[in-house]
């Protein structure tokens, strides 16, 4: 079994540097945690952290928290998160409120007993501000904004960026599936109108969609397919779905009519889940950037972990993939 002294001769550096790597030392430059941590994990170092919990008061742990797991999304920026937080030598528990508000305060009481050192968290819909500003130790918030360190996502740049690509494949008659009221920042409906609005096209139809739905809840198929039923389903040439799982059923929905995608109709839905690119046809996506939102979210914790308790709020930018589905 490796020790101490073997990640310190390994990485070139001294015993109490490892350490304070493993402690979380704000001191330690960036380039010699990565270094101390490669050689954790490649000697399969596991430290006693009973003892350097005892000595630092901190465990190391990070609480996340998503409202719900369900959504591929979410599992896959949790997977993100959790590795970027074991780079710098944290580990995760996680935690899935699934859309209830008690769940959701039982996980967050959970983090606390567990003595997290921060915890990242997805609110449920319109954040509970008494249960957020009850937590004492540092917390970053996605999506949402609910304390002193946030990170945001232009849901309506990536509405406009559609438009502007349907526009650009000679689209007129265009219709779009899902919430038609969210926050700013987070309208892509208005992102969506306002990018079609710059080639003076308007919606040709608006159909009301849950913001919440996933694959297990979800109205999607049964609200397009009502519409099928009442409009000819080649009047709209171009949808816009919410989410992957939307757009899904609507391509399920135009393929049961004996309707060809992208021949007949096209079809683009958001987040760039692995659905997206699973699919026949492959679907044209909005992403969000995983990897960037798991370093930044990060970044912010641990920055708020070592006292920098500045109010400081990230905007990151989502973008589009274009593939078979709108070809």
């Amino acid at each position: 079994m490796a020790t101490m002294e073997d990640v310190a001769k390994a990485a070139k550096v001294s015993r109490a540097t490892v350490s304070r790597v493993l402690s979380n030392y704000p001191s330690i430059k960036p380039e010699t945690r990565s270094n101390v941590m490669y050689w954790v994990r490649e000697l399969n170092y596991e430290p006693n952290m009973v003892a350097q919990n005892l000595a630092g008061n901190n465990t190391n742990i990070i609480g996340v928290l998503f409202s719900d797991l369900s959504n591929p999304l979410y599992a896959s920026m949790v997977t993100a998160i959790i590795r970027e937080a074991e780079k710098e030598g944290y580990s995760v528990i996680v935690g899935d409120a699934q859309r209830e508000r008690a769940r959701e305060a039982n996980v967050i009481s959970n983090f606390k007993r567990r003595k997290v050192d921060g915890i990242i968290v997805r609110p449920i819909g319109v954040p509970n501000m008494k249960l957020y500003s009850s937590v004492k130790i540092p917390m970053v918030s996605l999506f949402k904004k609910v304390g002193k360190k946030n990170l945001m996502i232009r849901s309506e740049d990536g509405a406009l960026q559609v438009a502007h690509h349907f526009y650009d494949t000679g689209h007129i008659k265009i219709g779009y599936l899902g919430p038609s009221i969210a926050p700013d920042g987070n309208n892509k409906l208005a992102g969506f109108q306002k990018g079609l609005e710059e080639h003076n096209l308007s919606l040709h139809a608006v159909l009301e969609c849950n913001q919440h739905e996933t694959a297990e809840n979800q109205k999607a198929y049964q609200i397009i397919s009502k519409y099928f039923d009442e409009h000819d389903p080649t009047e709209v040439t171009a949808w816009f779905a919410h989410s992957d799982i939307a757009a899904s059923d609507i391509i399920r929905a135009l393929i049961q009519r004996g309707i060809r995608v992208p021949e007949d109709v096209s079809v683009c839905g958001y987040n760039d889940t692995l659905l997206s690119r699973k699919m026949i046809p492959s679907l044209t996506s909005v992403a969000s950037p995983i990897d960037e939102i798991a370093r930044n979210a990060i970044e912010l914790l641990i920055h708020e972990i070592r006292n920098d308790t500045e109010e400081e709020t990230l905007q990151l930018s989502p973008h589009l993939y274009v593939r078979e589905s709108t070809s």
